[in-house]
C-alpha cells in the first residue's frame, strides 16, 4: 500500500486508479460510439440498433469490471479486483441515482460529462477505501454521504425542476392567473403553449390521489386562460380560448359578478375576465359543486410562477 503525500492529498494509487476509470469511460463511449455507426447495427434484424445498445447497455457494467481487473494490475493498484469491484459498483450506483448532475450543462455533440467524472471519482473513491480500513471514521462518513445520494438527489432533482417551471412560467405572454385553491386540492400540470394563440394551463386536482379512473378525473378542475376573444362577449357568446377551428360561441349565464356559465349536463365552463384575459374553468359538476367553481372563478388573480410550481 501507498501512504499518501500529505493528510489531504490523494496517493498515487489512487491517482492510478482515478485514472484507469476515466479511461475506461472514454474507451467504453468510443466504443459504443463506433458500434452503433457500424453497418452491422444499422441493420441488425428485430429491433435494429435499439436492440444493440440494449444488449452493450446491460453488458457494460461486466465490462468496466474486467477491463478495470485488467488495468488495475497492470498499474500496481491491489486488490486489483476488490477495487475494480467497488469502482464499478460505485459508477453504476452514482450514474443511475445522481442524476441532478445532468441538469449541469453537458459537452460538445450533446454528451453528458457525468458519464466520465462520476465513474473517474468512483475508482479514486474504491481505491481510497480499499487501500486500508484505517483511519474508519472518514470512511464512515464516506460511506453516510453515498447513503445519502438517493433523497438528496431527489430534492435537488424537484428543486431543479421547480426552477425551470418558473423560468418557463416567468416568460409566459399570459399573465398567470390563478385561483385561491379550494380545500382538498392542488394545482398541477401548469404549462403554456402558443400553437394557436398564447395559453396558459394547469389543473387542480384532489390531495392525495392520481386519477386513474373516470370516476377520479371527474374530481379534476381543468383551467386554461387566455387573451380575451372577439367572440368573447357574454352573455351571449362565450367564445374563450384561441383555435384554428371556428370555436364554438355559446350563449352563457351570469352565476356571479363578472363570472358567467355555460355547458349542458354534467361538463360545464365558468369564465371570469380579468383584465384583457380569460380563465375558462372546466369541470364536471356534480361531482365538483357549483359554489367550488364560483369561488374559483371569484378568487382569479395573478399570481408569481412559484404559485403554480410549488417552489
Amino acid at each position: 500500500m501507498e501512504p499518501t503525500s500529505g493528510r489531504w492529498r490523494p496517493s498515487g494509487r489512487t491517482l492510478r486508479a482515478a485514472g484507469a476509470g476515466l479511461g475506461l469511460m472514454v474507451a467504453l463511449f468510443f466504443t459504443e460510439w463506433l458500434l452503433v455507426s457500424s453497418s452491422a447495427c444499422r441493420n441488425a434484424p428485430g429491433w435494429g440498433c435499439l436492440g444493440v445498445v440494449v444488449l452493450w447497455d446491460d453488458a457494460t457494467p461486466f465490462v468496466l469490471f474486467l477491463g478495470a481487473w485488467a488495468v488495475l494490475r497492470v498499474l500496481g493498484v491491489r486488490p486489483a479486483w476488490l477495487t475494480a469491484l467497488l469502482g464499478t459498483g460505485l459508477s453504476w450506483y452514482l450514474l443511475r441515482y445522481l442524476t441532478a448532475v445532468n441538469s449541469i450543462p453537458w459537452l460538445p455533440g450533446d454528451v453528458s460529462w457525468a458519464r466520465f467524472v462520476l465513474p473517474t471519482a468512483a475508482f479514486a473513491l474504491a481505491a481510497w477505501f480499499t487501500a486500508s480500513l484505517r483511519p474508519w471514521l472518514p470512511r464512515v462518513a464516506a460511506v453516510v454521504a453515498l447513503a445519502l445520494v438517493v433523497p438528496v438527489n431527489a430534492y435537488a432533482v424537484s428543486q431543479i425542476a421547480s426552477s425551470q417551471e418558473n423560468s418557463v412560467l416567468s416568460a409566459s405572454p399570459v399573465p398567470l392567473l390563478g385561483p385561491r385553491v379550494p380545500g382538498g386540492y392542488h394545482i398541477e400540470g401548469a404549462g403554456t403553449e402558443t400553437i394557436t394563440g398564447p395559453v396558459f394551463f394547469y389543473r387542480l386536482a384532489p390531495d392525495g390521489q392520481t386519477a386513474s379512473t373516470m370516476a377520479e378525473l371527474q374530481h379534476e378542475i381543468q383551467v386554461t386562460v387566455a387573451p380575451v376573444q372577439p367572440r368573447f362577449t357574454p352573455p351571449s357568446h362565450c367564445a374563450a380560448v384561441n383555435s384554428t377551428y371556428p370555436v364554438p360561441a355559446p350563449a352563457c349565464i351570469a352565476v356571479a359578478p363578472g363570472v358567467w356559465r355555460s355547458g349542458n349536463s354534467q361538463y360545464v365552463s365558468y369564465y371570469v375576465r380579468v383584465g384583457d384575459t380569460v380563465a375558462d374553468i372546466q369541470a364536471t359538476s356534480p361531482p365538483v359543486s357549483a359554489a367550488v367553481l364560483t369561488a374559483i372563478a371569484q378568487s382569479m388573480s395573478v399570481r408569481h410562477p412559484s404559485y403554480f410550481t410549488g417552489g
